[in-house]
């Protein structure tokens, strides 16, 4: 097994000489005459329209084209609020892949648009070995959790998943999905690598538990909607010692630094939700499903926990590939999947963990990634054996080798 890859950024105003840059720079750097099979592409919004594909397509002939909207991309030279950035990827001939999408997700339920999404990405292979799967969805699809749950369905509880929900600026209005010359909303697409493909993945994210345990007593999906039996916004009214209206002014900011974490038997991480509303009941709206009768915790997070939850997601993600590949594993790239609610925290400093990233894989090795409203991944990095779950908070690492 074979993976060659080239990256490429452009941050030029012009978006056609933008991913024309991007692209001729990715190319460049693949090695040899490597013709590129699969493009991965991170833009800013505002880059976000069919003309962008159109050009990759054109110059590539054919290429299976992948990737999604958000407000800042990331790569070796650091975090761009405007960018388009271009992973071009040569798969050697035992090396299989496949690729799908779905779209019209709020029409089918998430969960049977999932179902739906996973018989897409298995129809590809048919009976070569799978090792993995890379999605990117809509960032605003309702009950995202169910969009995995679907796809276990068809691909297994215990097959590793790494994805990412995609982003716009901020306004919580409308995301986009990259599929070779479609741009969707409402849509999600994905890649399944298999034929021994070497990986590592690591995901962290720093939040610490406060105060004691509690019990989720009702809820059903994404709502809580008791805590301790009474209403679940009372916990936030208690602790911060403010009401639902001063709630909901600073709802952003509370979502970020104190969100809900779920103790979850077995895993070493609290699971994280954001706070998205809050009902007039006093329901919390969260970002992902909760089940009812978890025990969970308030979460807080700061600057130095960020750092460190960082660098350890890149070194268990570099660990895992060393348990496949040897001691000094040939890392080829790293994705990196990081939870808006980081950027929001660090400011200035996010680009202290893309450095952490390229100081753990080394000189050379193409970095790529974007900030999320949400994560997709297991819990536990070394084996995978663990369901794929919904995440928020989180810095994901990928990072594929051989």
């Amino acid at each position: 097994m074979s993976i060659q890859a080239g990256l490429g950024i452009s941050t030029d105003k012009d978006s056609l000489k933008a991913v024309r840059e991007a692209a001729l720079q990715a190319r460049q750097r693949l090695d040899g005459n490597a013709s590129p099979n699969v493009a991965i592409v991170f833009s800013s919004i505002e880059f976000a329209h069919l003309t962008m594909l159109k050009t990759i397509s054109s110059m590539f002939g054919h290429i299976d084209v992948l990737g999604c909207s958000t407000t800042a991309v990331l790569c070796n030279q650091g975090v761009f609020r405007h960018a388009v950035a271009v992973l071009l990827l040569n798969m050697s001939p035992d090396t299989y892949y496949t690729t799908g999408s779905i779209t019209d997700i709020k029409y089918k339920t998430a969960i049977k648009a999932g179902e739906e999404f996973g018989e897409k990405l298995l129809a590809g292979l048919k009976s070569a070995r799978r090792d993995l799967g890379i999605i990117f969805s809509d960032g605003l699809i309702d009950k995202s959790s169910n969009l995995i749950y679907g796809m276990q369905e068809r691909l297994g509880t215990s097959f590793p998943v790494v994805g990412a929900l995609a982003m716009d600026n901020l306004r919580y209005s409308k995301t986009f999905v990259y599929y070779n010359q479609s741009v969707e909303s409402d849509a999600a697409c994905g890649l399944i690598l298999g034929g021994g493909v070497n990986f590592g993945l690591g995901i962290r994210h720093g939040w610490k538990p406060l105060g004691k345990p509690r019990y989720i007593t009702r809820a059903s999906g994404n709502i809580a909607y008791e805590i301790d039996d009474i209403p679940a916004a009372t916990v936030y009214e208690d602790y911060l010692d403010c009401d639902i209206k001063e709630l909901r002014l600073e709802l952003r900011r509370i979502g970020t630094f104190y969100p809900i974490g779920i103790y979850l038997q077995g895993e070493e991480e609290y699971l994280l939700r954001n706070i998205t509303d809050i009902g007039e009941d006093g329901s919390l709206i969260l970002q992902g499903n909760i089940p009812e009768n978890s025990q969970i915790r308030l979460m807080i997070g700061t600057k130095e926990t960020c750092f460190t939850a960082a660098e350890q997601a890149v070194h268990e993600a570099k660990e895992a590939l060393s348990v496949k590949t040897g001691a000094c594993p040939r890392i080829k790239f790293a994705l990196v999947f990081d939870s808006i609610s980081r950027y929001m925290l660090l400011g200035r400093d996010a680009e202290k963990e893309v450095e952490a990233v390229k100081r753990a894989v080394g000189p050379g090795v193409p970095v790529i990634g974007l900030y999320t409203y949400g994560e997709q991944g297991p819990l536990k990095s070394i084996d995978y054996h663990g369901k794929v779950y919904l995440h928020n908070q989180t810095i994901s690492v990928l990072l594929v080798g051989e």
